[in-house]
């Protein structure tokens, strides 16, 4: 008996988990330049990251901000050439020594095994709120 053929669809979202699992739990900083294609533009909030390069030194960043960084992926979503992945990650921020947890999603465009664009969008707030060392006023 032969196993069934992955769809095209199964393909690109197993791509984006592989993606959050390389790169972030696995800190392969190299999978950034395999699954990163060099015209890809990924919107981080408002601002754009260009490239692979660029993106190697926004995940540099994060690295020096935060330990033990875990993402878990969450639904993924597929249509044509996009998917959509929601996420929670975890780490422990290195300057207050405190654990921290938000979730995210991430709206990739694939492109013969390679991200050509994509849109994040994350809680900072909930982010900066655990962080920080006071309790927030509640906003409503």
């Amino acid at each position: 008996m032969s196993a069934s053929p992955v769809s095209t669809l199964e393909h690109n979202k197993a791509l984006t988990m592989r993606w959050f699992e390389e790169v972030w739990n696995q800190a392969r900083r190299n999978a950034i330049f395999d699954l990163f294609a060099p015209e890809c533009v990924l919107y981080e909030g408002h601002t754009p990251i260009r490239g692979p390069q660029e993106f190697a030194d926004f995940h540099d960043r994060i690295r020096a901000q935060f330990d033990d960084i875990h993402i878990e992926s969450g639904t993924a979503l597929a249509e044509n050439d996009l998917v959509s992945l929601r996420w929670t990650v975890s780490g422990v921020h290195k300057a207050t020594g405190k654990q921290a947890k938000v979730t995210g999603i991430s709206i990739v465009r694939i492109k013969d095994g390679r991200f050509i664009e994509a849109w994040q969008n994350w809680d900072a707030a909930g982010m900066a709120a655990q962080l920080s060392p006071t309790p927030p006023a509640p906003l409503f």
